[in-house]
C-alpha cells in the first residue's frame, strides 16, 4: 500500500513571516485568554509567593502552549490524533532546550539552525502524537532546503517581538503610578511570553506549508 503525500509546498521568508501572524489571529480568542491568565498569575506573586506562583507558572507556560498548539490546528484543519500527548511535549522542551541555548550562546548561528531545523516539533507532536525524537527528525526533515529561511523568519519574528515588548514596557511604566500596579509588574510575565506565541505561529506555519500529511500510519494502526 503507497502512502499518498500532499505535495510539499516551498518555505518563502514572507510566507513564512505571514502566516505565522495569520496563525495567531485565527486562535486571538485562545491567545487572549492565555495572557489574561499569564497577568492574573502577575498579581498572584505578592499574594501566594513566588515559589508556588513559579509552579503554576511552568503549569501554566506548558499547558497553555499545547491548548494553543491544539487550537491552532484544529482550526487549520491538520489535527490528525485525539491523544493527548503533554508530557512528550514537556519532554521535547527538556530536550531541545540545552543544545538551543549552548548554540545561541557560542555563536548564535548554530542556535539558529538548530532553532529552524526543530521548529516544527511541537505541531508534529500535538498534531500527530508523534514521540520527540520522531517529531525533531520530521520537522528536520520538513525545512530541509529551507532552513536559512526559516531562521531569519524566526529573526524576524523576534524583532518585532522586541518592538512589542518596548511598547508593553511603556505600557507598564505608565500603569506604574497608579496604586493597584505599586507591588505587581504583570506585564513583564506577558512580555516574557511573546517569543514562545510568535514561534507558536512559525511552528504550525512550517508544518503546514511543509510538513508531509502522510496519514498511512494512523489509518492503519492509529
Amino acid at each position: 500500500m503507497n502512502a499518498s503525500y500532499a505535495p510539499r509546498q516551498e518555505l518563502q521568508y514572507g510566507l513564512l513571516i505571514s502566516r505565522s501572524f495569520e496563525n495567531l489571529w485565527l486562535i486571538r480568542w485562545q491567545v487572549l485568554a492565555y495572557l489574561l491568565a499569564v497577568g492574573l498569575l502577575g498579581f498572584a506573586m505578592p499574594v501566594f509567593g513566588n515559589e508556588s506562583t513559579g509552579l503554576i507558572g511552568f503549569l501554566l507556560y506548558f499547558a497553555g502552549q499545547y491548548w494553543l498548539f491544539h487550537a491552532l490546528l484544529k482550526a487549520r484543519g491538520l489535527l490528525q490524533t485525539s491523544r493527548i500527548r503533554i508530557f512528550t511535549f514537556i519532554g521535547l522542551a527538556a530536550l531541545l532546550i540545552l543544545p538551543i541555548i549552548l548554540g545561541l550562546a557560542v555563536l548564535l548561528v548554530p542556535g539558529l539552525f538548530l532553532v529552524a531545523r526543530w521548529i516544527a516539533a511541537p505541531a508534529f507532536i500535538v498534531a500527530r502524537g508523534q514521540g520527540a525524537f520522531a517529531a525533531t527528525d520530521a520537522s528536520a526533515d520538513a525545512v530541509r532546503g529551507s532552513t536559512t529561511r526559516v531562521a531569519m523568519a524566526a529573526v524576524v519574528l523576534f524583532l518585532i517581538m522586541i518592538a512589542f515588548s518596548a511598547v508593553i514596557e511603556g505600557i507598564g511604566k505608565t500603569l506604574g503610578s497608579l496604586d493597584a500596579f505599586g507591588t505587581v509588574d504583570p506585564f513583564d510575565l506577558i512580555e516574557g511570553h511573546l517569543l514562545p506565541l510568535l514561534l507558536l505561529g512559525l511552528s504550525v506555519a512550517v508544518y503546514e506549508l511543509a510538513g508531509r500529511k502522510d496519514t498511512m500510519i494512523e489509518d492503519v494502526f492509529g
